[in-house]
């Protein structure tokens, strides 16, 4: 089974950091929003990788909420302190073997499963800049609302338990979409959690993607680099581990041939090279005598006689009986070359 990449990461939009919901919508957005509560323009119209941007409602929201400026400056005037949560932010990878339409229909009903039946308001935009790191960014009130606007604070919407949830419903979405056009699936747990013996590559994010992209080198883009090399390393010594033990396998299964073919007799087993010797006439000579022998080979594909001890003397006389037949064939064609030799110099000499 091949695992695609998977990246789902939610942050918190904080004033402490001096962020604001109304610009992380004109961000996702590509718009220019003023920010009502500190009067500043968020101005993002040059950005051209968002394909599709869309704002979806709980059926007890305000119509109004539709409108992307009336509804994040609504969650910023909500907050009255200077330290508040305004909106939580999600970005995830879309699989880019999946076409836009379809990425669309995940992220809707992904969202509407997961937010808007538990009362969310959901503002996602998709952002492709054609350099197949397709994603979605979802912005979240953090606020229950009805239809006067935004209410009481939802802090049951910081378990960590639901981000979970969140993930592993995002994991599942992708691949019923995947399932009709590739083979690949994502897998929300990690590596440790799923038992694979890889270290997680670092997500580098739209910004460092693009310098990468462009020919130079960052920080997280040559620790990445390393991390690959170190896991072909680990599946390298997997698959050689892998080889030792089919071999061992084998000899297992070799040595029970082996011991069947020579009528389950434990006693010594005799071996004999028998690659310069008739094979065919050697080992019709030992089916007469209703001698049991096993060919096996060498690492360097050598034809070995297995056999019983007490059959020794036998298959002796009937090895030395098949090497002398290969000689004298062999100097039969020795000879036959030789006679044409002479015959063509004397026809060169006349």
């Amino acid at each position: 089974m091949v695992v695609a990449i998977y990246h789902f990461h939610a942050k918190v939009v904080s004033r402490s950091k001096g962020k604001s919901a109304v610009g992380r919508a004109a961000y996702i957005s590509g718009e220019r929003i003023k920010d009502e509560y500190n009067n500043v323009n968020h101005d993002y119209t040059r950005k051209k990788e968002i394909v599709h941007k869309e704002i979806l409602l709980p059926d007890n929201a305000p119509q109004d909420f539709l409108n992307r400026r009336k509804l994040w400056n609504a969650a910023e005037l909500a907050e009255k302190r200077k330290n508040s949560q305004t909106a939580r932010d999600i970005e995830a990878a879309l699989p880019r073997e999946l076409d836009l339409k379809t990425q669309i229909d995940l992220v809707q009903n992904f969202c509407k499963q997961c937010f808007v039946a538990k009362g969310m308001c959901v503002d996602f935009a998709i952002h492709d800049k054609g350099d197949g790191n397709p994603h979605v960014h979802i912005l979240l009130p953090t606020r229950n609302v009805d239809k006067s606007g935004f209410t009481t604070k939802n802090r049951s919407w910081n378990d960590k338990a639901l981000l979970l949830e969140w993930r592993e419903c995002w994991a599942d979405w992708c691949n019923h979409k995947l399932h009709f056009v590739s083979n690949e699936k994502i897998d929300h747990r990690s590596y440790r959690e799923q038992g694979i013996d890889k270290i997680p590559q670092l997500h580098l994010g739209a910004a460092v993607h693009a310098i990468e992209k462009k020919g130079f080198l960052t920080d997280k883009g040559k620790r990445n680099r390393k991390i690959r090399l170190d896991n072909f390393d680990m599946e390298i010594a997997e698959i050689q581990n892998n080889i030792a033990s089919v071999k061992a396998e084998r000899r297992g299964n070799l040595t029970e041939i082996i011991n069947g073919a020579l009528n389950g007799d434990e006693g010594a087993k005799h071996k004999m090279l028998i690659n310069d010797c008739n094979r065919e006439q050697f080992e019709k000579y030992l089916q007469e005598q209703n001698v049991p022998v096993f060919i096996a080979y060498d690492k360097n594909s050598n034809p070995i006689a297995i056999f019983r001890e007490r059959d020794s003397e036998i298959v002796n006389r009937a090895y030395h009986q098949a090497k002398k037949e290969v000689q004298v064939v062999t100097e039969t064609l020795t000879s036959d070359v030789q006679q044409k030799s002479n015959t063509i110099k004397k026809r060169h000499l006349r």
